[in-house]
């Protein structure tokens, strides 16, 4: 099922009988949610949402690009954020019929780097999941350190690949060390987190890694 809202696709996977009392809402690539469905024990419902400008709308704030012939970040996340759970949240959960007792955002990538943002700025989501994410982006780690969320979720899911850092360039190799500072910081504010390591470079398995972390958020 799937309905859309502008430029905006969001995908449900529901289980069989409809029955749903958490769920997953979920950035990745297009086309990666129904593998990622497959590969959870379909106890929840998932909405993915397709359509977006990572680079623009995921993005906290400005940042120059860190690939030759990439784009810029326009630092976009403020204003997505309210389109998420002010349009994009409320609309699914009328169309799906979803009444649920527990919200979770997750994501890849700079998905993921949103998912830890939207903390600070809504008390929306009990979980969160930052699969392989973004933390390397300039400025985040001490925003996150200085800054206080809405409210502590129940937890937070981080996971990266064992090369990730070895095998990207610049800033981008900061990305270990800044997510377990990120994740040691919520862990110390009495949230229960996780950091696990995936083998791999940051394109390995990511349905796989994205199902691992809704399995532990959900469990």
């Amino acid at each position: 099922m799937f309905i859309t809202l502008g430029q905006y696709r969001l995908n449900c996977y529901l289980p069989e009988n409809k029955e749903v009392k958490q769920v997953v809402y979920l950035h990745t690539a297009a086309g990666e949610a129904e593998s990622v469905w497959k590969l959870t024990d379909q106890n929840f419902a998932l909405v993915s949402i397709e359509g977006i400008d990572w680079n623009r709308e995921l993005s906290p704030w400005p940042h120059e690009k860190v690939f030759a012939g990439g784009e810029a970040f326009a630092g976009g996340a403020a204003d997505y954020l309210e389109t998420l759970t002010g349009q994009l949240i409320p609309a699914a959960e009328q169309a799906f019929l979803l009444i649920p007792e527990k919200r979770y955002l997750a994501g890849y990538s700079l998905g993921a780097l949103f998912a830890v943002y939207a903390v600070y700025h809504t008390s929306l989501f009990d979980g969160i999941g930052s699969i392989s994410g973004s933390l390397w982006y300039s400025g985040f780690s001490a925003y996150v350190k200085e800054h206080t969320v809405r409210r502590n979720p129940d937890k937070i899911y981080f996971s990266l690949g064992d090369k990730e850092a070895s095998s990207a360039r610049g800033i981008m190799q900061t990305v270990f060390v800044r997510t377990r500072q990120i994740e040691e910081k919520f862990r110390k504010d009495g949230i229960h987190t996780i950091l696990e390591m995936n083998r791999g470079n940051h394109f390995k398995q990511v349905p796989e890694r994205i199902a691992k972390g809704i399995r532990w958020l959900l469990s």
